[in-house]
């Protein structure tokens, strides 16, 4: 069966033309509106193009992130080719319909202008592309709150993932190594913004942020 292409946009009154060429011009099929604007619907309806409304959470940046993103998962399901539509509207819309596309790795694209008709495809920002140890580290970050360094790291090494910190080695020097590339992995994702650091003591207690919450159920959804 022949991939149908889909683009998910939220209505903006005045760029109806605009979003209707842009997707007879990528050979879309579906459109996804997420919001409820007449004039839209029956535009494409008379041009032949399946219409879904699909109203967001709009109230504040991170529920349009997580609305969009399961917008976006769920039109790959159904096994086309997925795209999202940037039409100027409200900021925090805009910003949350690109961080959703770039967690979940579509194309965004916005128009040139309002009166030219082509689209610029934007680059995705990759602040969610994360590798299996640091997926699985946020993760258990994640399920324990807030955790030390020191009681993540006997956490992996409990679940049997210690190898993915280092490599066989005397057992005196792989604690001490495995520790040493933790460190690193914790100060990455710190600097992505998805984890942050208190310190208590001598020792460091690691929370996930309210993005970092995000990017595991968007982004690593599905590998564990």
């Amino acid at each position: 069966m022949d991939k149908i292409g889909c683009i998910i946009t939220y209505p903006v009154v005045g760029h109806e033309e605009s979003t209707l060429k842009s997707a007879i011009r990528m050979g879309i099929s579906r459109v996804i509106l997420m919001n409820e604007e007449e004039s839209y619907k029956n535009l494409f309806d008379r041009f032949g193009l399946a219409t879904d409304v699909r109203p967001v959470l709009k109230d504040d940046v991170s529920l349009v992130i997580s609305s969009v993103a399961n917008l976006i998962s769920g039109a790959k399901n159904d096994g086309g080719d997925v795209s999202v539509l940037l039409l100027p509207s409200d900021p925090v819309i805009m910003t949350g319909m690109y961080l959703a596309a770039c967690m979940e790795k579509v194309k965004v694209m916005a128009p040139i202008s309002d009166i030219e008709m082509q689209c610029l495809t934007m680059p995705l920002f990759p602040f969610a592309d994360l590798n299996e140890a640091e997926s699985f580290i946020l993760k258990k970050i994640i399920e324990s709150h807030e955790i030390s360094t020191q009681n993540l790291l006997a956490l992996i090494k409990k679940e049997g993932r210690f190898g993915m910190l280092c490599s066989a080695q005397a057992k005196k020097d792989r604690d001490r190594s495995a520790l040493r590339h933790l460190q690193r992995i914790l100060e990455k994702i710190e600097k992505m913004e998805l984890l942050s650091k208190q310190k208590r003591g001598i020792q460091f207690i690691w929370k996930s942020t309210q993005f970092g919450k995000l990017i595991f159920r968007q982004g690593v959804r599905g590998k564990y």
